[in-house]
């Protein structure tokens, strides 16, 4: 069977920041974004003209153990991507970057529907990420990943072996994943984007 192709214009990827030497205005266009287009199974020119962006624009330095991530101007960032993205399909690289986008203590892999859009939770991919090192777990990633960007629902033998954390589409603005956990956009980023959805009706958007 035939693969459903990639299309390009309904996805978008969210990074956390640049790399130290990654420039910002070219988001994802480093090793990481070949790693991830490497996964997807696409080219590197078809990652490229997918949407992107970074929440932090600049590179964040260490703090103690972690990264500097401004989380503060990340939520900003992200509520201003939930208002101007005409996408279908979102990938959120990284804990932090789904964190500004309300969703917490969710698994990786996990995947929300909420506002007529598809949220999946994907590991950074940078080398120094721990979850890389098991070589089921790139498998996993590099499958869900490409049936995302396709827009393919998860295979049933996933869902049956309790491996996969796709979430249910719901009408609240919480995600459930397969563990349990929940992820809850905050009211204050909900009545923003609810906001921005009326208007943009009212003007025949």
């Amino acid at each position: 069977m035939k693969k459903k192709k990639i299309e390009t214009h309904k996805i978008g990827l969210v990074g956390q920041a640049p790399s130290r030497r990654g420039d910002p205005r070219k988001p994802l266009a480093g090793p990481n974004g070949q790693k991830i287009a490497r996964l997807a199974g696409m080219s590197y020119d078809e990652l490229i003209a997918c949407r992107r962006k970074h929440l932090n624009t600049h590179y964040s330095g260490k703090r103690g153990k972690g990264d500097g991530f401004d989380h503060a101007k990340g939520s900003v960032k992200a509520a201003d991507i939930l208002l101007d993205w005409r996408v279908e399909r979102i990938v959120l690289l990284g804990k932090n970057v789904a964190r500004c986008f309300g969703f917490r203590d969710l698994p990786f892999l996990a995947e929300i529907s909420i506002y007529g859009r598809r949220f999946l939770i994907f590991p950074h991919p940078s080398g120094t990420n721990r979850w890389w090192n098991e070589r089921r777990n790139e498998r996993r990633a590099r499958q869900l990943l490409q049936r995302f960007l396709r827009g393919e629902t998860v295979p049933a033998e996933f869902r049956k072996n309790g491996r996969s954390t796709r979430t249910r589409s719901q009408t609240s603005s919480t995600g459930t994943s397969a563990n349990g956990s929940r992820g809850t956009i905050s009211r204050r980023k909900r009545s923003r984007i609810s906001r921005g959805h009326r208007s943009r009706r009212m003007a025949g958007d």
